[in-house]
């Protein structure tokens, strides 16, 4: 059996600080995981992140809309936001719902612009913040079984940096160690797969991801585009280092297998309307573009929490892309998640409850929300993706 190994700072030093002293466990160094340990660190809870990566790597960038800001100075982060490293997103130019293109423009909103993100640089600002506020992290750690015993006494097997081990926690005799832990693993919500907590899928929704360079003085607007389509939708951004994020969206099994090809993937793209017509001749040619799949997927734990454990992001609740709910769930979810653990071990029975009640509360929101969304695109209402979104 072995004992938690010291964790890494940013400059891979081994640090001498004894872990068991740490209470809370995050499993998964994302968003999610890394805002619910700096709200632990600001109440004064010291907790260490494990993190399958040895570093930040990248991900499919994301819009942030305006009204995440109040979120973002919770955090400190809204001075992070700034170009080059992030670009401002002025609005939305979507065709949903009808032929013509329509257009919203955040400058009349309370928050003013919105952000285009470079989601490597944001999770680094996020790793090094979380780091400022005295929490640990151990890179190259990935959490393979978890088992709890009567006396909800954890035992995990992972195996970090290729070595298999064995950890039981709470192990030595501090008044402080590690007894909580916290699944931030994403979808594949590992700590709860581990517990046998089942999560239901709502739909099948995939997205085909691919990043094209742009030209060095392009003139594509730094708009978030939408359109519709017959089988699905289209999204597509400018973000930072000049290129252009496309993502088509649709269900695994209506997937064209032939968009798996690069040849495929630009010929869907060019019968859009709005977005083939703003990337004119923007897209310089690159041999090493690659087409990637993601989950997108509505889907949710039928349990969020339990003795001495509870979800947070992706793991609890994973949102649409349409909902633009992303990284601002992960930050508020975070947020949340961190205060309530830390009411739980101050002795608050209802903390954990409460946590849950809430989630579950902005869940049904938005399912409403979604499937009204869904409602305004009836132009392809004999198609099968739209049919499902209108449950016909």
């Amino acid at each position: 059996m072995s004992t938690v190994p010291n964790a890494q700072t940013t400059n891979n030093k081994q640090q001498t600080t004894n872990n068991n002293s740490r209470q809370v466990m995050i499993i998964g160094g994302g968003v999610a995981g890394a805002a619910t340990a700096i709200t632990l660190a600001r109440r004064g809870i010291a907790s260490l992140i494990l993190e399958t990566s040895t570093q930040i790597t990248t991900k499919v960038g994301e819009t942030l809309p305006p009204n995440v800001l109040p979120l973002l100075k919770i955090f400190g982060l809204e001075q992070c936001l700034q170009p080059p490293e992030h670009l401002p997103c002025y609005g939305n130019q979507y065709i949903w719902g009808e032929d013509g293109i329509q257009e919203k423009l955040f400058i009349f909103q309370t928050y003013g612009n919105g952000w285009h993100l470079n989601r490597l640089t944001f999770e680094q600002q996020l790793y090094q913040l979380s780091q400022e506020q005295g929490v640990e992290w151990l890179l190259g750690c990935k959490l393979l079984k978890v088992k709890q015993d009567i006396d909800h006494h954890w035992q995990l097997t992972v195996n970090c940096q290729g070595k298999q081990q064995t950890w039981q926690l709470p192990q030595g005799g501090s008044a402080k160690q590690t007894h909580f832990l916290v699944d931030a693993t994403g979808r594949i919500a590992k700590l709860a797969q581990c517990l046998g907590v089942q999560r239901e899928q709502c739909d099948r929704l995939i997205g085909l991801v691919c990043p094209f360079k742009l030209q060095p003085h392009h003139t594509i607007a730094h708009y978030t585009y939408i359109e519709a389509v017959e089988n699905g939708w289209w999204y597509a951004a400018v973000i930072p280092g000049n290129r252009l994020m496309t993502v088509f969206l649709t269900d695994a099994d209506l997937l064209d297998k032939g968009m798996f090809k690069m040849d495929g993937y630009r010929q869907a793209l060019s019968k859009t309307q709005l977005i083939s017509s703003s990337l004119k001749d923007e897209l310089i040619a690159d041999s090493h573009q690659k087409i990637t799949t993601r989950t997108a997927s509505s889907s949710y734990l039928q349990q969020i929490f339990g003795e001495n454990w509870l979800a947070v992001g992706d793991a609890a609740f994973a949102y649409d892309p349409i909902s633009s709910y992303g990284i601002a769930s992960a930050l508020g979810g975070g947020f949340y998640a961190g205060n309530a653990i830390a009411d739980h071990l101050m002795g608050k029975p209802e903390a954990l409850p409460a946590y849950s009640f809430i989630l579950e509360q902005n869940y049904q929101l938005y399912r409403e929300m979604l499937s009204n969304q869904y409602q305004l695109e009836q132009r392809w209402s004999n198609h099968t993706f739209w049919q499902r979104r209108h449950g016909t």
